[in-house]
C-alpha cells in the first residue's frame, strides 16, 4: 500500500478500477485483483478475504507483490533459457537443473496426459525434453518446464527454466513460489485423475 499505484498501473500496463488492480496470472482467462485499500488478493467473483491467513492465494501473493513491487522500469527478457542453479549464484550453486518435482512422480508413464494438460493451461510447446512447454506466468514473465519421462534406467524428472534476467523481474526466492504454482496449475487441472501431493507452494 506504500508504493505508487497509478505507477504501477502504468509499468504493467494492469486494468484498474478505484477498488482494484487487475492481474492475469498463467493466462487471460485466469484473472486475480488486488484491493487498493487492503492490498489483499482474491478471485474474481470471491470476497475479499479479511485476512491473509484465510486466503487459499499465499503463494500467488508472494509471485505478484514480488513482480509489481522489484523494480521501478518494466523489466525485459534476454531471450535465453536458465537453469535456477545459474540464477542463483552461491545460493543455486547446491540446486540441481533437474528437480524430483511432485509432478515426475505423478505423470511418470503418463507423459501424453501430461502434454494434454500443459496445452489445456496456455502453455506453448517448446524443445527439449518428453514434455515441455513454457508458461506466462505475467506478462512477459515466463517459466519453461522440461518433463523426461522414466525409462529403465532413470525415474521420471522434471526441470524447471527462466529467463536470464529473470532476477530483474523478482527476487530468486520467489522463483521457488513459481515453480511451486505452476505445479499447483497442473494439479487443479487434473483432479480426479491423479493425485498430486502439495509440493514447494
Amino acid at each position: 500500500l506504500k508504493y505508487d499505484q497509478e505507477k504501477m498501473i502504468r509499468k504493467w500496463d494492469l486494468d484498474a478500477d478505484g477498488q482494484y488492480l487487475y492481474l492475469p496470472f498463467f493466462s487471460e482467462e485466469n484473472v486475480l485483483r488486488i484491493s487498493r485499500s487492503s492490498g489483499r488478493l482474491s478471485r474474481i467473483g470471491e470476497a475479499d478475504p479479511e485476512s491473509d491467513l484465510e486466503s487459499d492465494l499465499n503463494t500467488e501473493a508472494m509471485i505478484l507483490y514480488d513482480l509489481l513491487t522489484f523494480s521501478d522500469e518494466p523489466p525485459r527478457e534476454a531471450g535465453e533459457w536458465a537453469s535456477i542453479s545459474q540464477l542463483g549464484g552461491i545460493i543455486g550453486a547446491g540446486h540441481d537443473n533437474t528437480l524430483r518435482s511432485p509432478l515426475a512422480d505423478a505423470f511418470a508413464g503418463k507423459a501424453s496426459r501430461l502434454d494434454e494438460i500443459c496445452r489445456q493451461i496456455g502453455g506453448i510447446p517448446e524443445g527439449r525434453g518428453d514434455v515441455s512447454y513454457s508458461f506466462t506466468v505475467f506478462r512477459n514473465f515466463r517459466i519453461l518446464m522440461q518433463f523426461w519421462d522414466e525409462d529403465e534406467d532413470f525415474p521420471a524428472s522434471v526441470r524447471f527454466l527462466f529467463d536470464r534476467n529473470a532476477l530483474l523481474f523478482m527476487h530468486y526466492e520467489t522463483l521457488w513460489y513459481v515453480m511451486g504454482a505452476l505445479e499447483r496449475q497442473i494439479r487443479n487441472s487434473s483432479k480426479g485423475v491423479f493425485a498430486i501431493p502439495e509440493g514447494r507452494n
